[in-house]
């Protein structure tokens, strides 16, 4: 298990301030079941138990608003449960955004992919009330592109599911395999930079 967390991080967690959309607790509940079935859906409550909180994934309005820790526990109890390490909840990013109802209706709207990448910023918030997004980098001409989390979320957990988040939408709006994705963290200034490349010779 490549993820840990202490009583004191928990109730630093739990006084986080923020709302999230309920939606990705469905693409969660979508995901445990797609993977895990009814069996594994009881393990990931389990653990929530054990962290002193719970979600009733079934009952989450998908455009209601809940508590951001409560996102952050989602994926500290899927990762508890099924024993999934870094790569692993990066995967698990890369496929929220193919199931995303939010995703799939924001992106629809956009006919040139440079539009829609300097509109990732407008998606986050139609998903949080915290943190603020910054396209840095849009180079499809060279097939780069990065852009700058601000805020503090206080767990890796959801540096490295955003990594593999924000690398699937990327790869859906250039229509190509993303080959080199990496995330660094200044938590000195604030932020939290992600990039992203692909190869240009598979462009057409």
């Amino acid at each position: 298990m490549n993820y840990n967390i202490t009583e004191e991080e928990i109730k630093r967690l739990q006084e986080l301030k923020g709302e999230v959309r309920g939606v990705v607790f469905k693409t969660d509940h979508h995901f445990i079941i797609n993977k895990n079935g009814e069996d594994g859906l009881k393990k990931v409550k389990d653990e929530l138990k054990k962290m002193g909180v719970s979600i009733d994934y079934e009952e989450v309005s998908q455009m209601g608003y809940y508590p951001i820790s409560l996102r952050i526990f989602s994926l500290l109890a899927i990762s508890r449960a099924f024993n999934y390490n870094r790569e692993d909840v990066s995967k698990m990013g890369k496929n929220a955004p193919r199931v995303s109802f939010l995703v799939k209706f924001f992106t629809k709207y956009f006919m040139s992919s440079e539009k829609t990448l300097e509109k990732v910023g407008e998606l986050w918030e139609k998903h949080y009330t915290k943190g603020r997004i910054e396209m840095i980098v849009v180079d499809e001409e060279n097939g780069k592109t990065a852009l700058r989390l601000h805020g503090d979320f206080l767990h890796p957990i959801f540096y490295d599911y955003l990594l593999g988040y924000f690398s699937s939408i990327i790869s859906m709006v250039v229509g190509q395999k993303i080959d080199k994705e990496k995330v660094e963290h200044f938590p000195e200034e604030g932020y939290h930079e992600f990039y992203m490349e692909w190869n240009i010779k598979n462009n057409s």
